[in-house]
């Protein structure tokens, strides 16, 4: 049955929590950024809470904290990995739901996706052919009046900043060449450029948000940090998705 209220998003991205709280990353308190953000988001009205990877920095630890701080907030979390992830830490908590892979709400399915296979040591990953059989099989039984946002970590497109685009979605191509065939696909939601960014590829919207923890500067040949105090802060996504498939979304910028 169609509804007049969107379901309600949030993204949280790239915390790169440490072992340690006190532990700073790029000259920044990630867990301070990080709890910045929790207070302002426990005061959105949302559905579900989507943490799109490197939600530590590769720190047993710091999963059992974030874990806490997810219980505590008065919706739904779902978490993927990235390329920091320590994906055997991350199962410890599926009792707790974090780890579902679907979402189906209304003519809305969201499908989150691990795309930290083949990792080349440099920060970019893939989408396993298990997985790639997954979102085929998820896509396949879908009505032509359902709708499909998908979550990843990794870009599957370029963001024209010359080194993350060399550790991207390493199979990008099979990806779109399965996307292209179901029209239902509305949205791509990803993580790890550490920057707003937003685009079309035909109908499909993609869309990125800005870490939590330190921002790197947009249109780079290497990592510089984001030093512009109109975005350097810890960041979030609100995103809306609505029953006639179309999709909106704004950034959310705090002053760290």
């Amino acid at each position: 049955m169609a509804s007049d209220r969107p379901i309600r998003l949030l993204q949280v991205t790239d915390m790169h929590l440490q072992q340690e709280p006190s532990c700073l990353m790029r000259g920044a308190n990630v867990e301070a950024r990080f709890q910045q953000v929790i207070h302002q988001i426990e005061q959105e009205n949302a559905d579900f809470l989507l943490l799109t990877g490197d939600l530590t920095h590769h720190a047993p630890a710091a999963y059992d904290r974030l874990s806490s701080c997810l219980q505590g907030l008065p919706f739904p979390a779902r978490w993927i990995p990235g390329n920091h992830d320590l994906v055997d830490e991350m199962v410890r908590f599926s009792d707790l739901g974090y780890n579902q892979k679907v979402i189906v709400r209304g003519d809305w399915r969201i499908i989150l996706l691990d795309s930290t296979s083949q990792p080349d040591g440099r920060g970019g990953g893939a989408l396993s052919p298990e997985e790639l059989d997954f979102l085929n099989t998820q896509l396949a039984i879908l009505t032509e009046q359902q709708h499909v946002l998908l979550v990843l970590h990794h870009h599957p497109v370029t963001v024209q900043s010359e080194w993350m685009d060399r550790i991207g979605l390493a199979n990008h191509k099979a990806f779109w060449a399965l996307l292209d065939t179901y029209s239902q696909v509305k949205g791509v939601v990803f993580g790890h450029v550490h920057q707003e960014f937003q685009q079309h590829r035909g109908n499909v919207k993609l869309l990125a948000c800005p870490a939590t923890a330190p921002q790197f500067k947009p249109f780079s040949a290497s990592a510089i940090t984001e030093d512009d105090p109109r975005f350097m802060g810890p960041a979030y996504r609100r995103i809306q998705l609505y029953d006639d498939g179309k999709i909106q979304s704004e950034v959310v910028r705090l002053i760290s």
